[in-house]
């Protein structure tokens, strides 16, 4: 498939034509069937691609014009003898698609290259474009737009079953409009979409088996039933005056199917929720479980019905626990759910006779699971968003899970994509709107390091100049404009849009900036250089008559745990004693406390520190009903945020002690902190094999593949590949 043959096609040369939905589709008779038909799919915005009733895939994976997407699939797998009709929809949602998509024009893209197929496959061949007129889409949010969400519009869906639509005559299909030739990034003339090939798997399209357990008692159920738990089968009865609550009983990922009967025009809405809201509240959601005097709040698609029923699945897939289905008329409604998102495969594991460490474990897990997609997701409830201070930890996560680097690399390279005239990287990316929050251009610096010591790629030094060269900017004494930019450090209530006093040049950032250099320079710089690092640490950090530290520049310091804890990492780098940790000292000054999110630098500058004792807040969320960790102590916007699955990192890397030292994991240290466990067994899927540290009545057993540095009751051993008791 050398060479690219085909042309984009659209549905019309007009702009004006291009928001909506369509169908292409193209029949093709084969006597027999090949034994491969590979072909290279694409399309802006989204597709899905079907042979028949059979998905074949759907995307692109997500990226920007001078780095489009595309999948090669084969296609024999789902072909037979005789008539076979491919079929994709195309969808476009203009200004109101999600935040991470950018586009350029609505087009379609299906390329076999030269093979006897070329003629009638490669678009525009035989293909035709039809427009779903029944389809279309709206800002719908139950109770308008409280908070920041930018996850794509609702849908709506006047049709029946549209998977007959490839079989309609009555869609008015043409010819589609030939855009531009394919072609792939680096081509002499100009491509409008610069092709490369997609660089992580196929996302998941799974069926579940689970089924939904019917609520009452909240507050859209006029009955005022009590708040029962009902698990059933479907069809349900859905009445005007009694809306239908489901509950799937842990935060899903997925597109709802519905199979819909009743009058003509009964107008249905379905409402997705994370959890329901009580009014008037300092805890809204409160206990995630409970529904009585609730009312839900969530985005919405709405399906209004032929005289034929409706069968309706959502382009784009839905994040629920809870679905309320309300109807103008009286219905009856089946849903089935089918799971997507990124083919993690958990090939770790962490057990502990404490009865909390597995529900810890299994939430944690299932929070790193959902936030993860063609990229990685702060949360896929409001924003599906790729920040680099979120992905930091959750390429981390990704690297103790599993062999699998394929996202965590692809993270760190579209962040790489987003590098500005200024220096710094945008702090979201794919994302169609700039936004820069300047410290997570050093995150995305450390995720770099992170991959060097797990991945084995190699830091981009021109990025790193850049970076490094913007922040002396933004931290010298001329205004650059560069510290306007938001520089966000954590959400403490008390910081305005969560950054520290001083902005960038708070302590807490200066320390973010020092961490970087420091772990950058003891990958790529001799060790005769630690010396002068230091003595610079002594001299820019002055240690105030309480033990707290600031930076002498530091032109607002207020006390904060942020700087503690990256002080003490930053020792940690250097080789030098970790100072304890000042708990008494930050209490009497009043100091800002680490929210969800920064608790996993708290919590590795603390790791001599019983660790389950680090973790109550994980239980109070837990115990308030949460199936996934939220953003934030309560209130709280997102029920499901990556950051706060970082205990899956403090039960391998402060329990276990299980860290790399040096590239591709080529070595590693261990240094075990059971605190009050009595038992733990950490079995970690290394990329040469199993590295097990299990603990089991102050007797430590090792199993690593790989040279380790065993740290343990102040001995210090090197270990050589295989087992250990010790």
């Amino acid at each position: 498939m050398d060479g690219w043959k085909a042309h984009w096609v659209s549905y019309a040369f007009d702009p004006r034509e291009d928001l909506g939905v369509f169908c292409l589709r193209l029949r093709l008779n084969l006597e027999s069937v090949p034994d491969r038909l590979p072909i290279r799919v694409s399309a802006d915005q989204r597709y899905k691609l079907f042979v028949g009733d059979r998905l074949v895939c759907f995307g692109p994976q997500r990226g920007d014009l001078e780095h489009w997407f595309y999948e090669t699939v084969d296609l024999s797998p789902f072909l037979q003898t005789g008539e076979n009709t491919l079929w994709a929809l195309v969808w476009n949602f203009g200004w109101m698609a999600p935040m991470a998509q950018i586009s350029l024009r609505t087009a379609f893209l299906v390329d076999t290259g030269d093979s006897e197929f070329a003629e009638r496959l490669n678009t525009p061949g035989e293909w035709e474009i039809a427009r779903v007129g029944e389809w279309d889409f709206g800002p719908f949010d139950s109770h308008g737009r409280e908070f920041y969400i930018e996850v794509g519009p609702g849908e709506i869906w006047r049709g029946g079953d549209w998977m007959s639509l490839p079989n309609r005559s009555d869609l008015g299909w043409r010819t589609p409009y030939k855009v531009r030739g394919a072609a792939p990034r680096g081509a002499t003339f100009e491509p409008f979409w610069a092709l490369i090939p997609r660089s992580i798997p196929l996302m998941l399209y799974r069926p579940q088996e689970a089924r939904p357990a019917i609520r009452r008692g909240f507050s859209g159920d006029s009955q005022g039933k009590s708040q029962d738990l009902l698990v059933q089968t479907g069809p349900f009865s859905v009445r005007p005056d009694t809306p239908l609550l489901l509950d799937f009983r842990e935060l899903l990922c997925a597109y709802p199917r519905l199979q819909i009967s009743g009058p003509a025009g009964a107008e249905v809405k379905i409402t997705y929720a994370e959890a329901l809201w009580r009014k008037d509240s300092a805890d809204p959601k409160g206990n995630r479980n409970d529904v009585a005097g609730k009312e839900i709040r969530g985005y919405q698609d709405i399906v209004v019905l032929p005289a034929s029923g409706a069968t309706f699945e959502p382009l784009w897939w839905r994040t629920f626990r809870y679905v309320r289905i309300e109807s103008s008329e009286p219905i009856e409604v089946d849903i089935e759910t089918i799971e997507t998102g990124y083919p993690y495969e958990v090939e770790s594991s962490f057990d502990a006779d404490d009865p909390w460490v597995k529900p810890i474990w299994d939430v944690s897990i299932r929070t790193a699971e959902r936030c993860a997609g063609e990229t990685f997701f702060d949360c896929p409830y409001y924003e599906q968003l790729q920040y680099a201070g979120d992905t930091r930890i959750q390429a981390l996560i990704a690297y103790y899970l599993g062999r699998d680097r394929a996202l965590a690399d692809n993270a760190v390279e579209q962040f790489g994509w987003s590098i500005m005239d200024n220096g710094l990287t945008q702090s979201r990316y794919p994302n169609r709107v700039t936004q820069v929050i300047p410290p997570f251009s050093l995150w995305w610096l450390l995720m770099q390091q992170d991959q060097i010591l797990y991945s084995a790629s190699q830091v981009s030094k021109p990025h790193t100049e850049s970076i490094l060269r913007a922040f002396r900017d933004i931290m010298g004494p001329e205004k650059t404009g560069l510290e306007m930019h938001w520089n966000f450090g954590d959400w403490v209530p008390s910081w305005q849009h969560g950054v520290p006093p001083g902005g960038p040049r708070s302590t807490m950032h200066r320390l973010t900036l020092d961490l970087s250099r420091q772990h950058l320079s003891r990958l790529l710089s001799p060790d005769d250089l630690l010396a002068p690092r230091i003595d610079r640490l002594k001299k820019d950090y002055i240690k105030r008559p309480d033990g707290l530290v600031c930076h002498r520049d530091d032109p607002d310091y207020l006390p904060s745990e942020h700087g503690e804890a990256l002080y003490r990492l930053l020792q940690h780098e250097l080789g030098l004693p970790i100072d304890p940790w000042p708990a008494e000292a930050l209490e009497a000054a009043g100091a800002a406390t680490t929210t969800y999110y920064f608790s996993y630098y708290k919590h590795l500058a603390m790791r001599s520190v019983d660790y389950m004792q680090l973790l109550a807040p994980w239980k109070e969320m837990i115990e308030d009903g949460l199936t996934t960790f939220a953003e934030n102590p309560p209130p709280v916007r997102s029920d499901c945020h990556a950051w706060s699955a970082h205990p899956i990192l403090g039960f391998f890397q402060i329990v276990a002690g299980v860290t790399s030292t040096a590239v591709a994991w080529k070595r590693c240290r261990i240094s075990p902190n059971p605190g009050s466990l009595r038992r733990f067994d950490a079995r970690i899927a290394h990329p040469n094999g199993l590295l097990r540290v299990e603990y089991d009545s102050d007797r430590l057993t090792i199993e690593t593949p790989i040279p380790a540095e065993l740290h343990w009751k102040d001995v210090t051993k090197r270990l050589p590949p295989g087992t250990h008791r010790i």
